[in-house]
């Protein structure tokens, strides 16, 4: 429960009531600004721009933010995911203060499967999109390591045979001594066996490789616009409004985690999709 002097503090300036009275009820993207800043405060996105801004209004703990506040923006899409991919793009480009996720980062770090083995792979030695096998995305090999550490102890797999413990010659793994291991390392499942089992304990994260021969558009549509979303390789290119000229892209060795969630799900979600290069 909010303490009295909570409530003062989250009490919004007058000029931010002028404001929302243009907020549209559509999707979008918008923008919390402070005076004379070049950079927004926040970045956020919503099916309905009105609703989610008020929801902000709404929040203690937005007390801050609305303090720094001097006007309110937006932009409006076709969709959602348009503007969620708009969100992210921007966030990646500005940086705004109050924005924690969706921040560009330098590199992820992957799961590669090599049976028996696991290889944790980088996004800066590969492209994710086209290469096979691959389960998980992490911001650095640590969240990689515990992530493989818990899915064995869970699983009870052999980090030894997995390639992220040294084999000791002729003893089974330290694990095994602890029952955390069914005991491949000693012979007690075959090599066939236990890598049946890393594959069922990893295909709820495995990454999808790009499903087309190159570039896509996404088209969304409602009254007033009418969008298509250019996409390569789970790579957001742009977002044009005819596609009598889609820009060329130039094939980097690049992979954005976010890009990849948000058009994942949309591509599989029965949204029309138009493959550019057959």
């Amino acid at each position: 429960m909010a303490r009295e002097h909570d409530t003062e503090l989250y009490r919004y300036p007058q000029q931010l009531r002028d404001t929302l009275a243009h907020l549209p009820s559509t999707p979008g993207v918008y923008f919390f600004w402070a005076s004379n800043s070049h950079v927004p405060l926040y970045i956020g996105k919503s099916v309905n721009i009105r609703s989610r801004v008020l929801s902000h209004l709404r929040t203690v703990r937005e007390a801050k933010l609305l303090r720094q506040t001097d006007r309110i923006t937006y932009t409006e899409t076709a969709g959602d995911i348009g503007a969620q991919l708009l969100e992210a793009t921007l966030i990646k480009q500005l940086i705004p203060l109050h924005n924690k996720q969706l921040r560009k980062q330098r590199s992820l770090f992957t799961l590669q499967w090599n049976e028996p083995r696991i290889a944790f792979v980088s996004s800066t030695e590969h492209n994710f999109a086209r290469t096979p096998n691959l389960y998980g995305l992490f911001r650095n090999k640590r969240s990689a390591m515990e992530f493989i550490q818990n899915l064995a102890d869970e699983h009870q797999l052999c980090l030894a045979t997995l390639g992220v413990e040294t084999a000791q010659r002729g003893r089974g793994c330290f694990r095994s001594m602890l029952g955390k291991c069914r005991g491949v390392c000693q012979g007690k499942e075959t090599l066939e066996q236990h890598s049946r089992r890393v594959i069922q304990a990893l295909s709820a994260w495995q990454i999808k490789m790009w499903p087309y021969k190159g570039r896509v558009a996404i088209h969304e549509q409602r009254e007033g616009f009418n969008d298509y979303h250019i996409i390569d390789h789970w790579r957001y290119i742009n977002t044009v409004d005819t596609l009598t000229v889609v820009p060329q892209t130039q094939h980097e060795n690049s992979f954005d985690g976010d890009s990849y969630r948000i058009l994942c799900r949309a591509l599989f979600s029965g949204v029309e999709v138009i493959p550019l290069d057959e």
